[in-house]
C-alpha cells in the first residue's frame, strides 16, 4: 500500500489490523483501519464497548498485550527532536520499533491517559513521587527543586492545588485523580496526546469540567490528541474530526460538525440518537437493538446489517468498503451512500439531522 507523510501529520495509521490470539483460532478486533492525526487537531474515537477503539489505540503505542497481535500494517509518528531543535522532523514506525525507541518517545512525545486513573496510578506511591519518577527518567539534567516546581506547574495547570503532591491516589476524588493523569500526561510536552475514555467513571458535571480544561490545554499547547469515548456527544465539543467504529471497522468519518448534523451510516445515525441532546427541545432517547456481532464467527456482507432497519439485500453479500462521498472529504462504508432512491431522509446527503423528519426507533434499528 502506497504511503504519503503529509506535513502536519503527528500519527499516520495505515492499513492497520489487530488479531487476538494466532492462527485459524485468531480473532480480528481491528480491521484495516487507516487514519490520520494532524497536528494541534483532536481526531475523536467513537463506538460501542467491543468495537475495537481501546486495542486500536494500545496497539499502535505497542502497548497491547497478549493475546493481541499486530496482524498488519504502519503506524507512522512524526515528531520535532527537543534535543535537536534544528534537525528536521524525525519519523518512526511504531510497529517496527525497538523497546529503545519506544522507551524514547513515550511519555516525551506519545503521553496516554487510561480510562481508570486510580488503576493507573501507583497506590504506593504519593502523587509528588510520580511527577518526580517521570521528570527524572526523561529529564535527568532538572534538579530536584526544578522537578517538584514542574509537578506544581502541571498541577495548576489542570486546577489543582500543589497541597495534592503530599496525597496517596486513595486519598483523592475521582475528578482530582483523572486530572493529575491528564497533568502527568503533559508533563514532557508531547506532540500526541491520547485519551482512552477518561470520564467513562465521572459524573457528567465533572466531565464537562475535564473536557473544557482538555480543550483548553489543547488550544494552549498545540498538542495532538485521540480522544476515545463511547460518547458522541463530548466528542462533538471537543473534537476536529471524529472516526466511528464498528465490529473492528471504521465505518464513517467526517468533520466533527458535519457528523453531528448530517450522520451518513446508520450505526452513527442510531449513536447520536441513543445520546440526549446538547441543545434544543427534548426527545426520545432511541437505543440501538441487538448486540455487535461475535467477531470469533465468520460475518459474511455488512457487519451491521443485522441490527439495521435500512439494510439492503447487497448488505448481506457484500461488505461495503470506506469510501470518501462528498467533497468535504467524508468517507462512509455503507451501500446506502451508493444507491439513488433507497437512501432514508435522515442519512441522505444534504440533509441535516435536525431538518429531517423525527426517526421512529423501528427507523433507527431492529
Amino acid at each position: 500500500m502506497a504511503s504519503t507523510i503529509h506535513d502536519d501529520a503527528v500519527l499516520e495509521i495505515e492499513d492497520f489490523s489487530v488479531d487476538y490470539g494466532w492462527g485459524e483460532g485468531a480473532v480480528r478486533a481491528v480491521n484495516h483501519v487507516n487514519l490520520s492525526v494532524r497536528r494541534s487537531r483532536v481526531l475523536g474515537v467513537a463506538g460501542e464497548s467491543g468495537s475495537g477503539k481501546s486495542t486500536l489505540v494500545y496497539a499502535v503505542t505497542r502497548l497491547l498485550r497478549s493475546p493481541g497481535v499486530i496482524a498488519g500494517g504502519r503506524a507512522r509518528l512524526s515528531y520535532d527532536d527537543p534535543r535537536t531543535p534544528d534537525a528536521p522532523r524525525r519519523h518512526l514506525d511504531l510497529v517496527t520499533a525497538t523497546s529503545g525507541e519506544l522507551r524514547d518517545i513515550r511519555w516525551s512525545q506519545v503521553s496516554i491517559v487510561l480510562q481508570s486513573a486510580l488503576n493507573a496510578l501507583n497506590p504506593v506511591l504519593r502523587i509528588g513521587r510520580e511527577f518526580d519518577e517521570v521528570l527524572k527518567t526523561h529529564r535527568p539534567t532538572m534538579s530536584r527543586v526544578q522537578r517538584r516546581e514542574r509537578a506544581r506547574e502541571l498541577l495548576s495547570l489542570v486546577g489543582l492545588n500543589d497541597d495534592r503532591l503530599a496525597r496517596f491516589p486513595h486519598e483523592l476524588s475521582g475528578g482530582q485523580r483523572q486530572r493529575i493523569m491528564i497533568a502527568l500526561a503533559l508533563a514532557l510536552d508531547p506532540q500526541l496526546v491520547i485519551m482512552d475514555e477518561p470520564t467513562t467513571a465521572l459524573d457528567v458535571v465533572t466531565q464537562r469540567e475535564i473536557v473544557n480544561e482538555l480543550a483548553n490545554l489543547r488550544a494552549r499547547f498545540g498538542f495532538a490528541m485521540i480522544f476515545i469515548t463511547h460518547d458522541l456527544s463530548l466528542l462533538v465539543e471537543l473534537a476536529d474530526d471524529i472516526a466511528v467504529m464498528y465490529a473492528g471497522n471504521v465505518v464513517e468519518w467526517a468533520p466533527a460538525h458535519d457528523l453531528y448534523h448530517a450522520p451518513r451510516h446508520p450505526y452513527t445515525l442510531g449513536l447520536l440518537n441513543s445520546s440526549p441532546p446538547l441543545s434544543g427541545p427534548r426527545r426520545e432517547l432511541v437505543g440501538i437493538a441487538g448486540s455487535p456481532p461475535d467477531l470469533s464467527q465468520p460475518v459474511s456482507g455488512c457487519s451491521f446489517r443485522a441490527r439495521c432497519a435500512f439494510a439492503l439485500d447487497r448488505c448481506s453479500r457484500e461488505a461495503p468498503e470506506l469510501r470518501v462521498i462528498d467533497e468535504s472529504g467524508r468517507k462512509v462504508a455503507c451501500w446506502l451512500q451508493e444507491s439513488v432512491t433507497e437512501v432514508p431522509a435522515p442519512l441522505r446527503r444534504g440533509v441535516r439531522r435536525d431538518d429531517a423528519a423525527s426517526v421512529s426507533p423501528e427507523a433507527v434499528a431492529r
